[in-house]
């Protein structure tokens, strides 16, 4: 009788540490459903969104790698959001730090710095040889490349058909980004060029031969000398031999 009462004892004792394990199980399991964690890939994507959405550029290939956070945080459940602050560095590339703040349920919890590294690649145009000042660009002189960007904001000339046809301001470097303050329209009236002097007043129209004094573009104002009289005046460009004066 004893030993039944023992093995009775014994066995509820039992099946009282296998329920407590169980309830044990069933709390740690309750608790990491409430929980959820943010990683690196979570900061990479907030970073490259805010990024390209202020200074995407189709041709602009942006990757963003994190140094720091590394490891994941854990953080209570519901709807998270990542909003980057104000970026100080603006749009260079390089390693950069960016401050991020995180919402839980639109409330504010608090404020993550990451740092991470961010790299922009884009095919540009640049010459196959040496080009100098007043040199036109021809399509041989050009090629595409690509390179790693300075900053997400840059003048460097990403389209061919942007080049060709300009007049080259200062010396090109063989495969090195053009720059857009590197090439201008050509003249289309030279120093000495024979041309055509107009004057409009009203309805009147008076034309006469002049010899141009500088090269000038469509536009620009350049000196002329009309040739029967001798006086040097002022006009615009309207054209290739064609230059309008004031009356």
């Amino acid at each position: 009788m004893k030993m039944i009462l023992l093995i009775g004892l014994l066995w509820v004792g039992l099946t009282w540490c296998l329920d407590v394990e169980s309830l044990l199980a069933a709390q740690l399991q309750s608790g990491h459903s409430q929980r959820q964690t943010i990683v690196a890939s979570d900061f990479k994507q907030a970073i490259f969104s805010a990024l390209t959405r202020k200074y995407g550029r189709r041709h602009h290939r942006v990757s963003v790698r994190i140094l720091f956070p590394k490891k994941p945080l854990v953080l209570p459940a519901g709807k998270l959001d990542l909003e980057i602050e104000k970026m100080a560095g603006g749009a260079r590339t390089g390693r950069r730090s960016f401050r991020i703040g995180l919402f839980l349920n639109g409330q504010f919890m608090k404020t993550i710095n990451v740092v991470g590294e961010v790299k922009v690649q884009a095919t540009v145009v640049a010459p196959t040889r040496w080009m100098k000042p007043k040199e036109v660009v021809l399509a041989e002189d050009v090629t595409a490349i690509t390179v790693d960007m300075p900053s997400l904001t840059h003048d460097f000339i990403l389209n061919q058909e942007d080049v060709i046809g300009k007049q080259v301001l200062r010396p090109l470097s063989p495969r090195k980004p053009i720059r857009k303050i590197m090439l201008d329209d050509p003249p289309i009236v030279h120093k000495g060029d024979r041309v055509m002097i107009e004057v409009r007043k009203g309805g009147l129209l008076v034309q006469a031969i002049g010899l141009a004094k500088a090269d000038g573009k469509s536009g620009d104002t350049i000196p002329v000398q009309n040739k029967n009289s001798g006086r040097e005046l002022i006009g615009t460009i309207l054209s290739a031999g064609l230059v309008e004066v004031g009356f």
